[in-house]
């Protein structure tokens, strides 16, 4: 048996779509209140098939009762990101790049603080590795942080380290 936790929520437009039609409805309600279909076989056929796509029936032909739900949580509004938050993506890596200069020198401290330690020196692989965790161009990120003044860099390129006074 499938997890419905598991399972995606289904597509809206898919149901309105199914919904939509007059043959296909009257098949659904019939299946909802546990009724002989008045419909033709054929058509029968088609409804069940336009309902299962659309994820009302399940794969025995039943209703599935938790659909809706299940839509109506995957179209909930989340509570609204601020701060910095609002410029990385669930799994924490960056999604854009503020605009403005002080939310953007916000976004790369917080970045900055959790790629390095306080004291720590890293080589530029070592570096690059740990942004490749945030960004899916670390270089560039890497890059910004020395710009901006959150990172030093050595003059050879040897190692980085933050720019907080930790010499």
């Amino acid at each position: 048996m499938k997890d419905p936790l598991q399972e995606p929520a289904g597509d809206w437009r898919q149901v309105f779509g199914a919904l939509a039609n007059e043959e296909t409805r009257r098949y659904y309600a019939a299946q909802i209140l546990e009724i002989d279909s008045d419909l033709r076989p054929e058509r029968v056929a088609k409804a069940r098939t336009n309902l299962a796509k659309a994820g009302l029936l399940d794969e025995r032909g039943r209703v599935d009762s938790e659909l809706f739900s299940r839509l109506l949580d995957s179209g909930a509004r989340k509570q609204p990101r601020v701060g910095t938050d609002r410029y990385f993506d669930a799994e924490g890596r960056i999604e854009r790049y503020p605009k403005k200069l002080d939310e953007r020198m916000g976004m790369l401290r917080v970045v900055a603080a959790k790629v390095m330690k306080h004291g720590e020196h890293l080589a530029e692989a070592e570096l690059t590795a740990k942004l490749g965790q945030y960004s899916d161009d670390p270089v560039l990120l890497r890059r910004y942080l020395v710009d901006y003044g959150m990172l030093l860099r050595q003059p050879d390129g040897s190692s980085y380290r933050l720019a907080d006074g930790s010499d």
